[in-house]
């Protein structure tokens, strides 16, 4: 293994930062999700207070932070802790980065309860974490995620030939009644963030005006908020945004944004006026993101975790872990006052 070190968070929050080379290699299942606009908009948006320990060598990385839990002591995790997309280790060599980190003896992080997630189910980097930290810890599972994803090789003809006769005449029925109601797609792609914020405030307008935003429970909520928005703007400046807005007489009414890492599409996010439910517009705007991402030369479109209606339009699954590891030996705890 080549000399480690340290890694300033300004070095992760660039579109070329080793994080997101390594998360197009190293996070298959899922590499937006590993990526800087992801994890470092979720530390910001929920859980800025954490203690970051980010450890590098050339072609590799560990990217963990640490809070106090008061029952359970120092928690070690991944940037994103919440859905547990994330792979906190890329590289050959994160495994022995991993255990450098636990050794260091002034952050105290051997007797730390250790989550790792994004593990890729039954591949030999998830064999030798087990391994490795078998000897000194009682692993735990945590959680499976399964992530669903469609092909899109051979274009939009492609995709709509791996799709069910009845979801292809559905698709084409819609889109007729939308021809005629004047419903239009618009194509956004922000380069800046003043152009993401322009989208972004669009998009919040329409989430108030859908059932989640009339039920409070989507992304115009804290920290859903400030969460979109920041991936939407990191998104912008990579150049890696993608959004769809849907119009009629000349209003917004619905919209699917998302980013592309290399050949990949990551959705994130898509909502529509609750008026207009009835016409099928989250339907026609997946399938207006799908045909101009095939017009780009996308070969993959990745829906996030499995839901019943994602797997009418996917047929690619993969299944990660996240799981714990409880040190064999901790110190004892003070006692609280």
């Amino acid at each position: 293994m080549s000399a480690q070190h340290s890694i300033d968070y300004q070095d992760l929050d660039r579109p070329d930062s080793l994080l997101n080379r390594l998360a197009g290699i190293y996070a298959h299942q899922d590499p937006l999700c590993s990526r800087s606009e992801w994890v470092l908009s979720f530390h910001e948006a929920f859980n800025p207070d954490r203690t970051l320990h980010l450890r590098a060598t050339d072609r590799s990385l560990v990217a963990l932070a640490s809070w106090e839990h008061e029952d359970y002591g120092t928690i070690l995790e991944p940037l994103e802790s919440h859905w547990l997309f994330s792979n906190p280790l890329l590289g050959a060599h994160s495994i022995d980065l991993l255990r450098s980190l636990l050794s260091e003896n002034d952050d105290h992080l051997s007797d730390a309860l250790l989550v790792l997630s994004g593990l890729e189910m039954g591949t030999p980097f998830l064999n030798s974490v087990v391994k490795v930290f078998d000897r000194t810890h009682t692993i735990r599972h945590l959680r499976s995620t399964i992530f669903r994803s469609a092909s899109l090789a051979d274009g939009a003809d492609g995709f709509l030939s791996r799709r069910s006769p009845k979801f292809r005449n559905n698709l084409r029925r819609a889109t007729r009644l939308a021809q005629e109601r004047g419903v239009h797609f618009e194509n956004v792609r922000p380069l800046s963030i003043p152009e993401a914020d322009h989208a972004y405030e669009r998009m919040l307008s329409i989430e108030k005006q859908s059932w989640k935003g009339i039920e409070k429970c989507g992304m115009a909520e804290s920290p859903s908020r400030e969460f979109y928005g920041l991936i939407f703007r990191r998104l912008a400046e990579a150049g890696l945004a993608r959004a769809i807005f849907a119009t009629a007489d000349g209003k917004d009414i619905g919209f699917v944004m998302g980013g592309i890492d290399g050949t990949n599409y990551r959705g994130q996010q898509f909502s529509f006026v609750h008026e207009w439910g009835r016409e099928s517009i989250g339907n026609l705007l997946q399938w207006e993101q799908i045909r101009r991402l095939c017009a780009e030369g996308i070969q993959r479109y990745d829906m996030g975790s499995i839901l019943e209606y994602k797997v009418r339009w996917t047929e690619i699954e993969i299944q990660t872990e996240s799981i714990v590891l409880h040190p064999r030996i901790r110190r004892p705890r003070e006692p609280r006052t």
